[in-house]
């Protein structure tokens, strides 16, 4: 991890360096020059510590989890306050969003529940970031399967290619890293997404959906 992080800060601080060493070297240069090189390295500089501010928060989220306290929650009451909450959210940002489940008022999950919101503000902040459309659609549907509750985060964007729907949930891992500075981010809230879930005793996977964008679908077990 420590590695991957020097690696994707290497490249900001490299611009940076460059820009600095030529406005030092060229101080006969125009003041729209050196207003340009100046934004640059100011944008540079925000991604170097939105790079650190993501790292120090997915360490931190490890330790959190280890001391965790799970508690009984009503899986209708998750989900629509997830709903409420998500619905104005992305409405603001001229997204529409459409919800429906299928759970009983006696279905009950065993979360902490801070976290579980969490993973739901990752994978909503992912799909508006990346769906690439104007006029993007989300779906939230949650259902019952065997002993778990499924919880599936749809949208009708751009996707993201098969061969690339298995790496989603690797640490560092970006589909297109040309788009990383433009998206920010270190590839580090699908990762945290899966640790997560997976502190939970449930599962998550992605797949092409059929509204024609990125499908997420995690699992939590059911309260016996």
């Amino acid at each position: 991890m420590i590695a991957a992080m020097a690696h994707d800060l290497n490249t900001p601080l490299t611009s940076i360096l460059g820009f600095a060493e030529l406005l030092a070297s060229h101080p006969d240069l125009a003041e729209t020059e050196k207003q340009e090189y100046y934004e640059l390295i100011q944008k540079k500089s925000k991604h170097m510590a939105q790079l650190i501010n993501d790292f120090k928060r997915f360490t931190k989220e490890k330790l959190e989890l280890e001391s965790m306290i799970t508690k009984p929650t009503l899986a209708t009451k998750l989900f629509a306050d997830i709903a409420q909450e998500y619905e104005h959210e992305l409405a603001e940002r001229n997204c529409a969003l459409t919800c429906r489940h299928a759970f009983t008022d006696t279905t009950q999950l065993l979360v902490y529940e801070p976290m579980i919101r969490r993973v739901f503000g990752n994978l909503f902040s992912n799909t508006v970031r990346y769906g690439g459309k104007k006029e993007l659609h989300v779906y939230l549907t949650g259902y019952l399967q065997g002993q778990s509750a499924y919880f599936q985060i749809e949208d009708n964007g751009f996707g993201v290619p098969d061969k690339d729907l298995s790496s989603l949930f690797l640490k560092f891992f970006t589909v297109d890293p040309s788009r990383q500075m433009q998206t920010g981010g270190l590839g580090l809230g699908l990762a945290s997404c899966k640790s997560i879930i997976e502190y939970h005793g449930g599962e998550i996977e992605a797949f092409p959906s059929p509204y024609g964008g990125l499908g997420i679908r995690f699992s939590l077990p059911l309260l016996t």
